[in-house]
């Protein structure tokens, strides 16, 4: 959470996708019906994303953080600063979701999703968000132009190969996503999760 003197904002960034933790919450596409207040059943989102969203509003409430950012610089104004979300990818995704959440408290929230997966949320609660969100894409990203269907397709496959693959489970992940980040970061970032050197 920052506060943005020039634009006189607000913001909440989220990043994308960095970790396995993080390739497993993006593979965790079934859906999960929103969790706020007025939600209608139709109202459906990204499980991973969704509980992401939920978690870091969740953190944002018990430890009264937007309060604490509205009151830091009274003297500017810094009460009366419209409240962004923006993020990236995974990040775009889960600040999307986050700022249906956060919208009944504050009502002129506005979201800038860049790159958010495809298939994030179900078309009602995508025509309800509508007037708040902007969701950029930018050339030929793949990644908001894959659909939940696409995703689960992936998901299973991906199992299957990690069922048959004869090498460490995890190692065939990382090399999985090899198109998508370095393979040594990724067993880096597997290594501590694991407790154990790969195999």
């Amino acid at each position: 959470i920052s506060i943005d003197h020039d634009k006189k904002v607000i913001d909440i960034s989220i990043r994308g996708t960095l970790s396995m933790k993080d390739i497993l919450t993006d593979l965790n596409a079934e859906s999960e019906i929103l969790p706020v207040a007025d939600a209608k059943e139709e109202w459906k989102g990204h499980k991973g994303m969704v509980q992401s969203a939920d978690y870091i509003y969740k953190k944002i409430k018990e430890e009264d953080l937007l309060s604490l950012a509205f009151n830091k610089l009274k003297e500017v104004g810094s009460e009366k600063f419209p409240l962004v979300c923006t993020g990236h990818s995974l990040g775009g995704g889960t600040a999307a979701i986050l700022a249906i959440l956060l919208r009944e408290e504050y009502p002129d929230i506005t979201c800038y999703a860049f790159s958010p997966p495809g298939g994030l949320l179900s078309e009602d609660a995508m025509l309800a968000s509508q007037s708040f969100m902007t969701s950029v894409v930018v050339g030929k990203d793949i990644v908001p132009r894959i659909g939940l269907n696409q995703l689960e397709t992936l998901r299973l496959q991906l199992m299957e190969e990690i069922k048959n693959s004869k090498q460490s489970k995890w190692k065939t992940i990382a090399h999985s996503f090899s198109c998508c980040s370095n393979i040594s970061t990724l067993e880096e970032n597997l290594d501590p999760m694991l407790g154990s050197p790969f195999i």
